[in-house]
Parts: C-alpha cells; structure tokens; sequence
C-alpha cells in the first residue's frame, strides 16, 4: 500500500513538473512568435570585428542574486526566482511581459572553488518603467541600474559554465589588443536572449563595463 502512495505521489509530482514546464515554454514561444519580446534601448558608439561598444540608459529591472559555483544552476535558479515576479506574485497581482536578455552580473569569488555572486534581472517593460509593481518575494527587488557605457561580445549555441569564461576573457584580450582603456575586468554581465526551448539560432553576450 505504501509503494502504491508513492508512486501515486511521484506521478503527481511530475504531472504537474510537466504542466508547469510546458506553461512557461508555452508562454515563451507565443512571445517569440508574436513578436512581442521587448528589450532594453540602447545607443551603439562603435563596431568592431568581434565586438560592440554601447551605451544603456538608466532603467529599472527587477533582479535577484544568488550565490553560486556554476553559472548555469544560478541562471535556472534566478530565472524560476524572477518568473514568478512577472507571473503575478507582486503586490499589485499583475502578469509583467517576458522580456529579453536576461542579464546575469558576475562577480566571481576568490579563490578557485569559492562561490561566485550572481545577480539576475529581467528588464522592465517600458508601459511600467515609471512605477513597476513591488515584488511579494523578498529576495527579488527593483533594480535603478544606472547607465552602462560597456562593450558587448556576442555568440551563439547552448552555453555551459566554461563558453561564459572563456568568451569573457577573449572579449578582455580584444579589448587590451585595440588599446580600449578604463574597463572593467573584475565583474561580467552575461546576456541570454533566448528562452531554454529555442533550439536553433541561440544568442548570447557577454559585457564588460568600463570603470
């Protein structure tokens, strides 16, 4: 009888792993279908072989940190974080756009097995830049993310831990190579632009700030 209520509880669990799963790439797909993704303005200042300089204007995004040794279990554990927010648990109730990229600010720890801070955020779409509805979650708050004047790597494909470091550190070399001065090399941003159901075509960037 007990094996039976197990099992029972497992498919249940599953069930609704799968119904929730298939709600979110529902969800992402009409988004990407209908055109409706909307993504942060910004203003380009100069184009290089392998890289952009840009500038974003001061805006809001919502945002979680966590704390991490794998880029991609903090991704997945920030993106279920930052979901919820626009899925409605704020306190106005409100459904918030998918928006896109997802940028992840990372600032890794010291020492080579230490954990490295990361802190997520979705863009606020622009109908409610000037009053976006206060998080439920404490942990998840909204971020008044100044002007970023940074210079922007982009590449595609799935992404494991090393594809971040090593596109970071080859934007870095770049950017030494053509003389750019006054970045910042301590802290990354990474930006993931497409939900985990695309495929084919997947962009990704990765950005370094000047200081």
């Amino acid at each position: 009888m007990e094996n039976v209520c197990l099992e029972r509880l497992t498919t249940n669990i599953i069930i609704t792993i799968m119904a929730k799963t298939f709600h979110l790439a529902l969800l992402l797909q009409v988004c990407v279908l209908g055109g409706t993704i909307e993504m942060p303005p910004y203003q380009v200042l100069n184009t290089a072989e392998t890289y952009e300089e840009r500038i974003y204007p001061a805006q809001k995004w919502v945002t979680s940190t966590v704390l991490s040794i794998s880029h991609n279990e903090a991704s997945n554990a920030i993106f279920d974080i930052l979901f919820t927010y626009i899925d409605g648990n704020n306190e106005n109730g409100v459904k918030v756009d998918m928006t896109s990229p997802v940028t992840i600010l990372v600032q890794p720890g010291e020492g080579p097995n230490c954990e490295n801070t990361f802190t997520g955020s979705f863009y606020i779409p622009s109908a409610l830049q000037d009053n976006p509805p206060h998080p439920s979650d404490p942990n998840v708050y909204i971020e008044e993310r100044p002007e970023l004047h940074l210079f922007s790597k982009r590449f595609h494909g799935f992404t494991n831990d090393q594809d971040w470091i090593t596109n970071a550190a080859q934007l870095a070399d770049d950017l030494m190579a053509a003389g750019e001065d006054g970045i910042n090399f301590q802290t990354y941003y990474t930006a993931g632009y497409d939900s985990p159901f695309v495929i084919v075509n997947r962009t990704n960037e990765v950005w370094l700030m000047t200081a």
